[in-house]
């Protein structure tokens, strides 16, 4: 048959005569180094052509024959054209359509002698073929074919690896570190790693060799023993001498949470050991943390400083191993002190740092979780929690010293961090690159892999990681350069005066989104897997700049998503508070809520004369609860109960709250000199009287009278007696004398309104 269409025109002779060129297939290595032959084809050229083209073959007629080895066509009469899907028909039954995408697909052998370059090129060419390429033959399946240890680790040697189970033993037992020692980088070579607690003992006999590295800023200030211990389980020099190191040719640096500028500190402990790894090395937390709502210890990352200091190190390409904490607390119902679920999967309070979190479990299987360990579905991975084999050190000049009780989230901790680090040595030696954090703790904690407890929906504590499985299904690892797409539509589905919620719709990632990071004008205040949050502790009336980026596991952030948005204005309360501490503080919160601090802040001065003025925003609080002191440790709380002040302005005096501004009655009295020097004792009618004699009376512009304006604030007159500041008193008889609001004269006992 001969194709109807326009064709070009190429001479079969040309074709024929190119150039033979030999095509060679390299052999596959094996595991062993052996080369292995597969099974070879002759070498075809595929081609599609394009739809639409008037082959007689792709319309179903009989095509003609040459011996019966397939087609051929008038542009390559010395060519071949045979179907490259003999079971299309089968496959495409049902499909509505004349001509299927696998009907345009031939096979072409290449003719012996022939240029398949040059044919290719040729075909590719023609005007009626859409694709012309070389047909792939086969080649060996995709396993990685592991280095072999350049440096033997030589366990038999060192006394006490015998007694190292966790290392030594095959899965389900404990991790099989001898399978991993094959390998090129499985003794932890070209991998460095810092242990952050606060005590070792660097002179150790099976430690001096790495003349290990205390990083700066920091304290060797307690628990030696421990410290040493955690040290031995992974790093013990190869020397024959005590114990092994699980990945012994690691590289051991130490942080201590001790500071030497004073205090301790996990989250700077943290940054010095991030900023002196690299991308693929690992960190030990091995630390615990007490927390005011949990029952026990907790996992150091639920204080916002070290969680942050954590997510630092995992984004720079660090591994941080975290102990999860011998408090037996379930860390799906730990709450933070604002009521988080933080370490709760499910939750859409959840925060990932990123870090592996460690449980602890028996040393023997099937392996049950110990009472101590805290639990949860934050745990990734367990290990072995109790009789560990490992080095002890009674001070920081211990050079000798072993244990067989090494236990806890600690031992766990440990362990793990020596899988961690024999994974990602084979993956630099292998590949050149480590795995990404994330990647890493997925192999580490992937259920069809690695050993489960005995009971995992009780149990919550992860996987016991089995070297044996991961090597034999390492994958290549994955760099990923490709940002998350941007979280649309950023929107705020409500607000108070106080706090602000936020969502958006979902991103997309080439491998996943991991986490939304969420910025308040500008700065970086937290992050969540969920598509919402809410912003809390605002101010009222405030505006605010919102923005959203979403960030995957190679913290790739995509383009930002913002959002401009105001709280709502709130309730105020206004107080006015008449002097009884000549410095007033106000200690309070809105009814409800959250005290200040001790002792509150102090009252300034108001425009009204004797009272100072507080104002502040509570928010949808209907009224202000408040106790007052001296800023000095004298309180007035009434009697206990405090005081409530509602939404608006309110007076404070003596006790007693009055709606509105202080009222500022005034009298003022132009006293006839009776004593050549008067004084004035007094008080507001039924109010406090001034201490004895009262106040001296100044001489006033009328010739022969003093002059004085008393503050009766809301009283109508005051009650007033005379004296000449030495003990001769006028007190109208024992009565005393009352003058009204105003201005009033007072002459030989007698008082009459206005000025003299």
């Amino acid at each position: 048959m001969m194709i109807k269409n326009k064709v070009i025109s190429l001479a079969a002779a040309a074709l024929l005569l190119l150039t033979s060129m030999a095509f060679s297939h390299p052999a596959p290595v094996d595991a062993k180094g052996e080369s292995t032959v597969p099974i070879q084809y002759p070498d075809e050229i595929v081609v599609k052509f394009k739809p639409g083209s008037d082959v007689p073959q792709l319309k179903g007629t009989e095509p003609r024959a040459e011996q019966g080895a397939g087609v051929t066509f008038e542009a390559f009469p010395d060519l071949t054209f045979n179907r490259l899907f003999s079971l299309a028909d089968e496959q495409v039954k049902g499909i509505e359509s004349s001509i299927t995408v696998f009907d345009l697909y031939f096979k072409v052998p290449v003719p012996k002698n022939g240029n398949a370059d040059e044919l290719i090129k040729r075909l590719s060419a023609y005007e009626l073929v859409s694709e012309a390429y070389l047909k792939p033959q086969p080649v060996e399946p995709p396993t990685v074919v592991l280095l072999p240890n350049t440096t033997p680790v030589q366990p038999l040697n060192d006394p006490y690896y015998t007694f190292q189970g966790y290392a030594s033993s095959a899965a389900p037992q404990g991790h099989d570190a001898p399978y991993a020692w094959q390998y090129e980088g499985g003794d932890g070579k070209g991998i460095s790693w810092v242990d952050v607690e606060q005590g070792w003992a660097f002179g150790h006999e099976d430690l001096a060799a790495h003349n290990i590295q205390m990083l700066p800023g920091g304290l060797n200030a307690a628990y030696h023993s421990h410290g040493t211990g955690v040290l031995g389980v992974v790093s013990s020099v190869d020397n024959a001498l005590g114990t092994l190191g699980f990945t012994s040719k690691a590289t051991p640096m130490v942080s201590s949470q001790h500071r030497s500028a004073g205090g301790y500190s996990t989250s700077e402990a943290i940054l010095s050991a991030a900023n002196a790894l690299q991308a693929g090395d690992v960190i030990l937390l091995e630390a615990q943390a007490g927390y005011s709502t949990a029952s026990g210890y907790v996992p150091v990352e639920v204080y916002p400083d070290t969680f942050d200091a954590i997510r630092y190190a995992v984004d720079r390409g660090i591994t941080v191993i975290e102990a999860a904490g011998n408090g037996s607390v379930n860390l799906d119902t730990f709450q933070t002190t604002a009521g988080k679920y933080v370490l709760n999967r499910t939750s859409p309070d959840f925060k990932d740092s990123g870090a592996i979190l460690v449980g602890a479990v028996s040393n023997t299987a099937p392996h049950t979780r110990l009472s101590f360990s805290n639990y949860g579905n934050r745990i990734d991975v367990n290990s072995w929690g109790q009789s560990v084999y490992t080095l002890d050190a009674a001070n920081s000049s211990s050079t000798t010293g072993y244990q067989s009780y090494f236990s806890g989230t600690s031992s766990a901790s440990s362990i793990i961090t020596a899988n961690a680090i024999s994974i990602q040595g084979i993956a630099k030696a292998e590949f050149g690159t480590a795995y990404s954090t994330t990647q890493l703790r997925a192999l580490l904690s992937d259920p069809t892999l690695n050993t489960s407890s005995s009971n995992p929906s009780t149990d919550k504590v992860g996987y016991m990681p089995n070297l044996k499985n991961i090597i034999d299904n390492l994958p290549v690892p994955f760099i990923d350069t490709i940002a998350p797409s941007q979280p649309l539509n950023l929107i705020s589905p409500s607000k108070t005066s106080t706090s602000i919620s936020l969502a958006w719709d979902a991103s997309t990632d080439n491998v996943g989104v991991t986490h939304y990071e969420i910025l308040r004008d500008s700065v970086s205040i937290a992050t969540t897997v969920s598509t919402s949050f809410t912003d809390t502790g605002l101010s009222a009336g405030q505006a605010y700049v919102y923005t959203v980026k979403a960030v995957d596991a190679a913290n790739n952030k995509s383009l930002p998503s913002s959002l401009y948005i105001s709280t709502n204005s709130g309730n105020t309360v206004t107080v006015y508070y008449k002097k009884g501490f000549a410095t007033p503080y106000i200690h309070y919160r809105p009814a409800g809520g959250t005290w200040t601090t001790v002792p509150g802040v102090a009252m300034p001065a108001s425009e009204v004369a004797g009272y100072n003025k507080f104002t502040v925003n509570i928010g949808t609080a209907t009224s202000l609860e408040a106790v007052f002191n001296n800023g000095s440790g004298t309180w007035d709380n009434n009697g206990g109960s405090n005081y409530f002040f509602p939404v608006g302005t309110s007076t404070f005096k003596s006790g007693t709250i009055t709606s509105g501004v202080p009222v500022t009655n005034t009298v003022t009295i132009y006293y006839k000199r009776g004593f050549a020097t008067p004084y004035i004792h007094w008080r507001p009618e039924g109010g406090t009287w001034t201490a004895v004699p009262g106040q001296a009376m100044a001489n006033s512009e009328v010739a022969g009278y003093s002059k004085i304006t008393l503050a009766i604030d809301s009283a109508i007159r005051a009650e007033v007696c005379f004296n000449n500041g030495s003990g001769t008193w006028d007190s109208n008889g024992g009565s005393n004398y009352f003058f009204n609001a105003g201005t009033s004269t007072f002459n030989s006992g007698t008082i009459t309104s206005g000025t003299p």
